[in-house]
């Protein structure tokens, strides 16, 4: 399906504010949307990556426009910039949906890795509109209708692997992420914290969308092996795993794929489909 390309598109006052658009929609037929962000440990990575994506390729089959969104990295910009990104770019799709024929009251994140939290933290957070804000993309809802993660972590609290990994690895770039001078900062009150508040796991609810979470590596125990290098622990599906648990409690949609049980064909433009519903 062809779809009008926009590259590079500022969505934002920092540089990295910046968007690429794959739109599908028609004025008369606007269409669905999935904003990507990609992975790379909030210190590298860019939003051409979607690109060459299985997410990408089902999602223009199904007639749902792509949007793929650079954020600040944390060597510069420590958290919560990153989440704040995150929460602008979709404020920006929502307050472009005119112009780019999507239809505003159907619009999903994804993202992988470190982007995938930065989706789901989002997700997970519902509304952050500034209804009184001057700024009119600051007053745009920042809801999403699902999320889709791929080998996403649900936390950036060190205290969210006690009872699931007896290994000896913390994630990497902890320091950077809380702009810290030492690890041994971690465990101060303060920082505490501000871990909870930075793990998308915190804001679980009964207003959480429904969600599908995939991961390279198999699910075999509910703990992650003790000898697993540092790459394997912060995209295990145990992530997924635990907060699975969180919405298998309030009975809403999640859906974990694994390598032990991958991904069926089509299954993630059902997900989004069945959440967008049939306007």
């Amino acid at each position: 399906m062809h779809a009008r390309e926009l590259k590079d598109v500022q969505y934002g006052p920092h540089e990295r504010n910046v968007l690429d658009a794959y739109l599908l929609g028609k004025s008369e037929k606007p269409s669905p949307a999935v904003i990507f962000f990609h992975g790379g440990g909030y210190v590298g990575g860019d939003k051409s990556s979607i690109q060459t994506t299985r997410l990408m390729e089902e999602c223009m089959e199904a007639g749902i426009s792509v949007i793929s969104a650079n954020y600040r990295f944390i060597s510069k910009d420590p958290y919560p910039a990153p989440m704040e990104d995150g929460a602008r770019a979709i404020q920006f799709v929502r307050h472009m949906a005119g112009e780019w024929h999507i239809d505003p009251a159907r619009i999903a994140t994804a993202g992988s890795s470190a982007g995938g939290h930065i989706a789901l933290w989002n997700a997970l957070r519902g509304d952050l509109s500034k209804p009184d804000s001057a700024d009119p993309v600051e007053r745009e809802n920042t809801e999403v209708s699902a999320f889709i993660g791929f080998g996403t972590q649900v936390s950036k609290d060190q205290r969210f692997y006690r009872d699931i990994y007896a290994g000896p690895h913390i994630q990497p770039n902890l320091k950077l992420y809380y702009g810290l001078e030492s690890l041994d900062e971690l465990y101060e009150p303060h920082n505490l914290r501000l871990a909870e508040e930075a793990s998308a796991i915190t804001y679980m609810s009964d207003k959480a969308p429904p969600v599908l979470m995939h991961y390279d590596f198999v699910l075999d125990e509910p703990r992650i092996p003790a000898d697993a290098p540092v790459s394997e622990v912060i995209h295990h599906p145990m992530h997924g795993y635990v907060l699975k648990q969180r919405y298998d409690e309030l009975g809403k949609t999640f859906l974990l794929r694994h390598k032990g049980d991958p991904l069926l064909a089509g299954e993630m433009t059902k997900l989004l489909l069945d959440s967008f519903g049939s306007r």
